[in-house]
């Protein structure tokens, strides 16, 4: 069993966001999850597929020439390869959880 909860996880800071590792792949059988604040767009791909789901927070959400405003509550997919990019909106940051699965 493994439960955790996002206070008790250590913030990380990479190039790109504060986030915290709430599910690290090597425990998930290869599915990961993480809580992300995004502070700013930062246009990038990755190689697996991910689904985001919103915390709090509004922003516009971009995968290649598609552009969708999102909010708290949202589930956004993101296919695989694909670049994307979520700009917050309204002043404040967007949290939200991040899922992976690395095949």
């Amino acid at each position: 069993m493994h439960v955790v909860h996002p206070k008790d996880t250590q913030e990380q800071i990479t190039e790109v966001f504060p986030h915290r590792t709430l599910l690290p792949p090597e425990v998930g059988g290869g599915l990961s999850i993480y809580l992300l604040t995004v502070t700013h767009a930062n246009p990038h791909a990755h190689e697996e597929a991910q689904v985001y789901i919103v915390q709090s927070g509004c922003g516009v959400m971009e995968i290649e020439d598609e552009r969708q405003e999102v909010g708290p509550g949202c589930l956004v997919y993101i296919p695989g390869g694909r670049r994307h990019a979520l700009r917050p909106t309204g002043g404040a940051p967007v949290v939200l959880y991040s899922i992976v699965h690395h095949p």
